[in-house]
Parts: C-alpha cells; structure tokens; sequence
C-alpha cells in the first residue's frame, strides 16, 4: 500500500497528464519499441514499386500505392567464374595462383575430376587415363563395382593448406544416371596429388568402415600434428562421419545413425517457391519426401577445435569437437562412440537444407541456402545466422569453397547445377537448363589453412 503522500504525488501526476492530452488522440502515445536503424537485414532485400496497370483494376489510387516487395538480392556482387556446357558439377577447389578443380558425379561423363582450362571448358585432372577405371560394373559379382586406383566417381575435391589436391572417390558409379552400383573395398578412395599431377597417397577403407552402400560425400583435411581427415557418409541406410588417421590411414566410423547425420523423413524442400518431391524414374517409381541424403555438407573450424555437418534432408546445422571424434573406438577405447554421441551440439535450425559448408580464417562458417537461393553464414560469436548472399542466378548452390589468391583477394567460390530439376525430381525429366555454373563472391576472411 502506497504512503498517503507518494499517492497524493500520482494522482497530481495523472490530473496533470490528462490536463495535457485534452485535444489530443487517444492513439496519440509513444511508439514501442521506440524507432531505431533496422539491422542490415531487415530490409536487406526490400523495395518498393508501383504495379502494373492490369493488376490494380484500373484504379489511380491503387496505381500510384508503392508496394513492399523483395529484390531478391543481397550481398557481395556475384561474379560469374565458370560456365559448365557438358558435365554437371559437384565438387569446386581453387589454389592459391588461382587454378580452379572441378568434380562431376560420373553417368556417361568421360572423366569425373577435371580442372577448368578456360571460362566454358576443362580437361581432366590429373590426366585422361587416370579418369578411366578398366570397368564399372564387376562382372564376377553383378551389382559391385570394381577395385581400382583409377577414378570411378569423385564427388569432392578440395585444396588443402599446403596447395595439395585431395579427391574423394565414392567408388560407386551411376546407372542409368540414378542408382549408385554398390562399391567394394578398394573403390572407395581419398586420393592426395600435388599441383603438378603427381600422386603422393591414396587411402582406401575396410569394408567395415565405409560399405557396399555407403555413400561418402565430402572430405575435410586438418594438417595438424599427424593429420586427420573428416568425411560424412551420406547413405540413409547408413549416415555417419568416417575418421581418417592420415599418418597411418587407418579409418573408423562415428555418428552412426545418430540423429545428427541422419535424414529428416518427412522433409519437403522448396526452391523458387516449388515444393520438390522425389520421383524415381526407376522401381518402384513411389514419389517419396525429400528424404535421400544424410550427412552431406562438412566444415572444419579454422582452430580445427570442431568439426560442422549438416544432413542434405534436414535443416539443422551441427558440430562436434574434435577431441572426440579422433578417438578410435577399440577395446582400448570401448566408450569412445557414447562419448562422441553425446558431444554432439544441435545448433539449430537454419531455414534450408544444406548442400555445402564452408569456413574461413575468421571464424564464420559458410552455409548454402538452395532453398532461398542464398548463401548464409553461422556466426560462432553470437550463435545467429547471418545473411551474407543472395541472388536469383544461385540455382542450387553445391559445393563451397573458399581461395586466398596470391594476386590478391578472398574469395568463396561455388558450384550452381540445378539439382532439383534433374531427373529424379522431375518424373525421369531432365528439367535443367545448361550451362552450370560456377561463381565466386568476394569476402573479408581469408582461407583457414588448418596447418
């Protein structure tokens, strides 16, 4: 209970307010929260315009109203690098004197890793013969692939931090430009060459830590110490992260079928405002969700403190320290899998699903948005995901990548091919329209070299 002055006090306060506001409204009342700056994305991609004649009924009022639209565009300028006119891409990698290495997941393609050789071709890296395995399909055993040092399928390859090319073979190779034949020990493979071609190691994995229908997707080396290598397994049957001890190329699994690195069963994708669904051309031809791919894009922080990823039919992002995933699970380490399952960290959702991540030496990570025809990034610093790039020519942004040339510049670079027009969304329709593209958007933080 209010003292009797304090009371006296309001009341004064409140005859001397209303004797104030006699004339006035009673909207008339401050505004809350009261007006600031918008943040740059609040109105990042934001107009305004007048419609066209036939969409306001021939009404001046209603033609002369400045309608709130959005642009479509945010962000660094896009600069269109590469034009694809054969092959559809995957995987880009970019050295620091400004070569470019491009991937594309073999069907009837001639070779499946190629570096660019001018703005609409490239030739095949290292060479045309290592590109072209004996065989695909094992004859001995229907169905399997075959063991082989060449190439059956790259579907990634990056730039290490020494100026070291590594490609990732699936070891599986298309039918019919769909289903992926089932690999054998010794197709898949992690491939090191240096920049003049020549091939300094080639690790392949046991057939229990990468199996007959995995589907291994993208590889990120860390220098560090003895070296290790990250790569997800992609397979819904099978999601997991696959650990490589590059000193020693031993391989072990974590994360198998954790909720982390697998699919989100019911996930309908969007791009330019159309639901996609998948539509097999092949048996038993059951149009299903968006519901193929577990874990797919992968990012290693610039401390290599910890390892991001992210599955294709979801739109969450994740991490997980290092620490824990380096640990081989054995008999002299029995609760290493427990351990790095509970170490996982959900960061939350993102607004798309990923393709690709990336991550530069300033700490940020990279993040494709197909769905919204962007490019996000997650600050570590304030746990938010921030608008970085926008633009109506990003037709399913893939692969990331991010070059410090030394000419000058950083630059992230990405691939652009239309994934969800291709045909096993499209009723066995291919609905895409060459050329792919390759593009590249400048940015401030340089190449985390992980060395």
């Amino acid at each position: 209970m209010y003292p009797r002055i304090q009371l006296a006090g309001l009341l004064l306060s409140v005859i001397v307010l209303v004797a104030g506001q006699d004339n006035s409204s009673v909207f008339d009342f401050p505004e809350y929260p009261p007006p600031l700056t918008p943040p740059p994305n609040q109105t990042i991609a934001d107009s305004v315009a007048t419609l066209p004649a036939n969409e306001t009924g021939g009404d001046p009022a209603l033609a002369s109203a400045l309608i709130h639209f959005d642009t479509g565009k945010f962000g660094p300028p896009v600069e269109l690098v590469h034009a694809y006119f054969d092959f559809w891409p995957t995987g880009v990698a970019v050295s620091s004197d400004g070569r470019i290495f491009t991937s594309f997941p073999r069907g009837n393609e001639s070779f499946t890793l190629a570096e660019v050789n001018s703005s609409t071709t490239e030739k095949p890296f290292p060479d045309q013969d290592t590109n072209t395995p004996p065989a695909f399909v094992n004859a001995s055993n229907p169905g399997f692939s075959i063991v082989t040092d060449k190439f059956i399928l790259v579907q990634s390859v990056i730039v290490d931090g020494q100026d070291r090319i590594w490609a990732l073979d699936v070891g599986r190779p298309r039918v019919n430009g769909s289903t992926l034949m089932a690999a054998v020990p010794g197709g898949p493979k992690l491939i090191g060459f240096h920049l003049n071609g020549t091939r300094f190691t080639t690790i392949t994995f046991p057939a229990s830590v990468v199996f007959a229908d995995s589907s291994l997707n993208d590889v990120r080396v860390d220098l560090r110490g003895d070296g290790f290598a990250y790569l997800p397994d992609s397979s819904p049957q099978r999601p997991g992260l696959v650990v490589v001890d590059l000193k020693t190329g031993v391989s072990w699994r974590h994360l198998d079928n954790h909720p982390s690195t697998s699919v989100q069963v019911d996930l309908i994708s969007f791009h330019n405002g159309v639901p996609t669904y998948i539509h097999p051309p092949i048996s038993p031809f059951a149009t299903t969700p968006f519901n193929r791919f577990a874990a797919d894009g992968v990012a290693l922080s610039a401390d290599g403190e910890y390892f991001y990823f992210a599955p294709l039919s979801a739109r969450r992002l994740f991490r997980i320290p290092t620490s824990f995933l380096k640990v081989q699970p054995s008999a002299l380490n029995p609760n290493a899998i427990l351990l790095a399952n509970q170490a996982v960290q959900d960061l939350g959702d993102v607004g798309s699903h990923l393709n690709g991540l990336e991550s530069d030496d300033q700490g940020f990570i990279y993040l494709t948005a197909p769905e919204h025809n962007a490019i996000n990034r997650f600050n570590p610093k304030t746990g938010m995901i921030e608008p970085f790039v926008r633009n109506p020519f990003i037709q399913w942004p893939d692969t990331l990548a991010v070059a410090s040339l030394k000419d000058g510049g950083n630059f992230l670079y990405f691939t652009c091919n239309q994934l969800w027009l291709s045909p096993d969304y499209q009723n066995g329709t291919d609905l895409r329209t060459k050329p792919y593209a390759m593009f590249r958007v400048p940015i401030e933080g340089g190449k985390a070299k992980q060395l």
